[in-house]
């Protein structure tokens, strides 16, 4: 399990700058709808408009998305920092990547079959590791494609 770092303020202003940062402290009271998950962080941050913010680590490195015109081309924006010193405000955490997301597991096994093949289908044409994986399980002896198993054809 890789150790994840600790988020502070400090981590905040090295990511954001100087200028977002101190522009974030300003938004502290506008972040509505904080949710800490078991991989990531969401809120929504209510500014000129209402923005959709994630907070996670990826390989040990703060991550963060925003929905605002300056997050979208790939910054760390003052909504992320507002969402960052909340979390430090009440003493929460951004959970490792690696956390185990047990709600997901047992809601995808309430799944129907076909909804799940119907999903993993859709994301496996969006994800070339994941395409990669499937037919890799099928040369590590699984079926292939196209035979019938059990009464299901594959």
């Amino acid at each position: 399990m890789t150790i994840m770092p600790t988020l502070t303020t400090e981590m905040l202003q090295h990511k954001a700058g100087a200028k977002s940062f101190w522009r974030g402290l300003g938004y502290r009271d506008s972040v509505v709808e904080l949710r800490v998950l078991r991989r990531h962080v969401s809120a929504k941050v209510v500014g000129a408009d209402e923005y959709a913010v994630e907070l996670a680590w990826r390989e040990s490195q703060l991550a963060g998305e925003c929905s605002c015109p300056y997050g979208e081309q790939g910054f760390f924006c003052k909504h992320l920092v507002a969402v960052g010193l909340v979390l430090l405000d009440r003493g929460h955490a951004v959970p490792p990547a690696d956390a185990e997301d047990v709600e997901l597991r047992l809601h995808l096994r309430t799944l129907p079959h076909e909804q799940l093949v119907d999903l993993l289908y859709q994301q496996a044409g969006r994800d070339r590791s994941l395409y990669e994986r499937i037919y890799g399980s099928a040369e590590a002896g699984e079926p292939a494609h196209g035979v019938e198993e059990r009464g299901h054809v594959r």
